[in-house]
C-alpha cells in the first residue's frame, strides 16, 4: 500500500500546504494501519495520539448525542480524521470505524508538532478543517 505523495497533495488541503521535502519527511515520520471492517480505530472520549490520512477503504465517523449515536460522516480516499486530538491535545470528539477494510496512514503528534511547526501554512489548514468539522458536527447532533 504505498501513497503517491503527489497524488496525497491533490486529495488532500493538509499535503497540499506542504512542499515536495515537506510531504516526504511527513510520510517518513507515519506509519502504516490496516483495520478490518467493522474495526473501530478510536472512540470518542479515547486520547488522540494519531491522526490519520485513507489510503484506501471507508472510513464512518459518530458521535453520541442525545437521542445516542449520530452519523456525522463518511470519509474515503486522502480524506484524513482525528486530527483535532492531536492538535489541541483533546479527547476524541467523535468514534471512528472502518466501514471496509481500510488502509491507512497514522501520524503520531509528534511528527504533528514537529511538521507544523516548519509549515505553518499546514497548521492552518488542519485548523480550518477542524473548525468547519467541529461547526458541522454540531449541527448534525441537533438535527
Amino acid at each position: 500500500m504505498d501513497l503517491d505523495l503527489n497524488e496525497l497533495a491533490k486529495v488532500s488541503h493538509l499535503f497540499e500546504a506542504l512542499d515536495a521535502a515537506g510531504r516526504k519527511e511527513f510520510l517518513k515520520l507515519s506509519h502504516r494501519k490496516r483495520v478490518k471492517a467493522g474495526e473501530v480505530i478510536f472512540r470518542e472520549g479515547d486520547a488522540g495520539g494519531e491522526f490519520y490520512v485513507i489510503a484506501n477503504g471507508q472510513v464512518r465517523v459518530t458521535a453520541d448525542s442525545l437521542e445516542g449515536e449520530k452519523e456525522i460522516a463518511k470519509l474515503g480516499h486522502g480524506q484524513f480524521f482525528g486530527e483535532m486530538a492531536v492538535l489541541n491535545g483533546d479527547k476524541r470528539n467523535a468514534t471512528c470505524t472502518a466501514v471496509t477494510d481500510a488502509d491507512l496512514v497514522a501520524f503520531p503528534s509528534a511528527a504533528v508538532e514537529k511538521i507544523l511547526a516548519e509549515y505553518p501554512a499546514a497548521r492552518e489548514a488542519l485548523h480550518r478543517v477542524g473548525v468547519l468539522r467541529s461547526e458541522d458536527t454540531m449541527q448534525k447532533l441537533m438535527e
